[in-house]
């Protein structure tokens, strides 16, 4: 009976010993890159051809930047990531970013303003950065894109080939 009873103090010892020991030290291995359309949500798809985004933008010194820059997240999420859970689970553009270095003459106007003649509708927010700098805002835009335009665009600039080809 003495022999059971040490034999239980000592996995109980052993236990606290091995379950108090801290953990290895991990093995660092390559950084991980941050999404940079982590802020990009997919709203809804209320009628046919016309889908609502939202997009933030990063800190940026003015509020037409912002605009800007939280535009083109949400569109580039659609295009290169798609919204999982979503009837655009997947990306429209499944080659990556890199078809704006393949088509740069197309996404140099798109970017410049070009994108514009697809959003239908615009709501604005903006706040201050979380930085000290006096002239810092991001901008959170809520905006409706006329997808069926925007794709068949895309089409006709032979960035994408038409379904079914």
């Amino acid at each position: 009976m003495k022999k059971i009873h040490q034999l239980t103090i000592v996995l109980i010892a052993l236990t606290f010993v091995v379950g108090c020991k801290s953990p290895a030290p991990s093995v660092q291995g390559p950084t991980l890159k941050k999404n940079p359309y982590s802020t990009s949500e997919f709203l809804s798809h209320d009628t046919q051809g016309i889908i609502t985004l939202r997009g933030v933008s990063d800190e940026l010194s003015g509020r037409a930047e912002a605009v800007e820059g939280a535009h083109k997240k949400a569109i580039q999420h659609l295009f290169y990531m798609g919204f999982p859970g979503t009837d655009f689970k997947n990306p429209i553009i499944r080659k990556g970013q890199q078809v704006e270095t393949e088509h740069k003459a197309f996404f140099d106007e798109f970017w410049k303003g070009g994108y514009k003649q697809y959003i239908t509708n615009n709501e604005e927010e903006f706040y201050a950065c979380s930085t000290s700098a006096a002239r810092c805002v991001v901008g959170v835009v809520t905006f409706k894109l006329n997808y069926n335009i925007l794709r068949r665009d895309l089409e006709r600039n032979k960035v994408l080939n038409k379904i079914g080809f």
